[in-house]
């Protein structure tokens, strides 16, 4: 049995969408389904699953995209490090052309400074040591891919690498969903419930979101990233509300199990420890950033070199990026969209990342 084909199945997608139709005439009301992962938002836009979707059904895009959610500050510390020390500076290539204040790790290269892109943070270990000079990882991501960089972290240690630095960014996904329920309940906004990340769940798991249903009356479902995952993902969701039944249930069980990857998370919290970290377009949010632990803190880049606290310039563009990574309006709501903002000329991070909603709408909505 080919699985991977199974969940591709076309008649399957076309059986569900009739049920979900069938459920959504239970409903008495509109309901929205948050997505709150980037692959999710370029897979829900690139099968066309929204426009299947009943007119009461609204699905909208929330911050899954970890690259979109780095708040222009992290641009500007990076570009503060090129422009003062003699650095090689690796990044994932999501990041490269994202805006900051005043240039971009495009922009800089252009200028002449040594700004690289790879395909995994191993790369960056191999770099320094092929190089006498400092180099500095732009370390983002969420759950899904702090543990390569622990472990690259560890190996460094092992082999007493002393070049190798990094600038961390990445983000605790869960303390921030609490605060983007809040945000939407201050808001009066209609949240229904959430299609959870597959990715970032095989982590974690899926017990850490049962707070979710247990503190907000929420429906939550974790859900695979094929057609029939999403649509089956949505069709449990409905059922939920239907039957008033609220859980956090697991579509996605041939990946994501209840406790989650324990090693994973063992690995995690040997070499980082929480902090307070600021999300485009949520704010500060407690405990959902990352910090080295004492034994692991020769590797932070902001311990090697002085670099003051960066304030960044207001963004004063028309971008409305932030927006939609709340969730709060659609990428076409932004005066921005299409018309100035494309893929060739991002002007918000959304439209940057591969991952971004704004990116996801430009290629296959509009």
């Amino acid at each position: 049995m080919d699985v991977l084909q199974d969940f591709k199945n076309n008649q399957i997608v076309q059986k569900e969408i009739e049920y979900i139709n069938a459920l959504s005439e239970k409903l008495k009301k509109t309901v929205s389904f948050m997505e709150v992962c980037g692959t999710h938002t370029m897979q829900i836009s690139k099968f066309g699953i929204r426009k299947l979707m009943p007119k009461n059904i609204k699905l909208i895009s929330g911050p899954g995209c970890p690259v979109c959610v780095t708040p222009q500050e992290y641009i500007d510390k990076a570009i503060y490090i090129l422009r003062n020390y003699d650095v090689i500076i690796v990044t994932f290539g999501d990041l490269y052309r994202v805006p900051g204040s005043e240039s971009s790790l495009e922009k800089e290269k252009a200028n002449g400074k040594d700004v690289r892109i790879v395909y995994s943070v191993e790369e960056a270990l191999s770099v320094a040591g092929n190089s006498k000079k400092p180099v500095v990882f732009l370390s983002i991501g969420f759950e899904t891919t702090m543990p390569a960089i622990a472990c690259i972290v560890k190996e460094a240690k092992q082999k007493n690498v002393k070049n190798l630095f990094f600038l961390l960014g990445n983000k605790f996904f869960i303390p921030a969903m609490e605060k983007l329920i809040l945000l939407h309940k201050k808001e009066k906004t209609n949240l229904d419930g959430f299609i959870l990340p597959g990715h970032l769940s095989s982590i974690i798991g899926q017990k850490p979101y049962l707070w979710i249903k247990q503190k907000y009356n929420l429906a939550g479902v974790i859900t695979g990233f094929e057609p029939v995952d999403i649509v089956l993902g949505i069709k449990i969701l409905l059922e939920m509300l239907v039957n008033n039944n609220i859980d956090i249930k697991n579509e996605y069980t041939r990946v994501v199990t209840f406790e989650g990857n324990i090693y994973a998370q063992k690995i995690i919290s040997e070499v980082f420890k929480p902090e307070d970290a600021v999300w485009r377009g949520i704010g500060l949010v407690e405990n959902s950033g990352t910090k080295f632990k004492k034994e692991y803190e020769e590797f932070d880049v902001e311990k090697f070199f002085n670099i003051p606290k960066i304030v960044s310039k207001k963004e004063t563009s028309k971008c409305r990026c932030a927006e939609v990574l709340i969730g709060k309006i659609e990428p076409y709501e932004c005066p921005l969209f299409e018309k100035v903002c494309t893929p060739q000329n991002p002007m918000g991070a959304c439209m940057v990342s591969s991952e971004g909603s704004c990116a996801a709408y430009y290629k296959y909505e509009r």
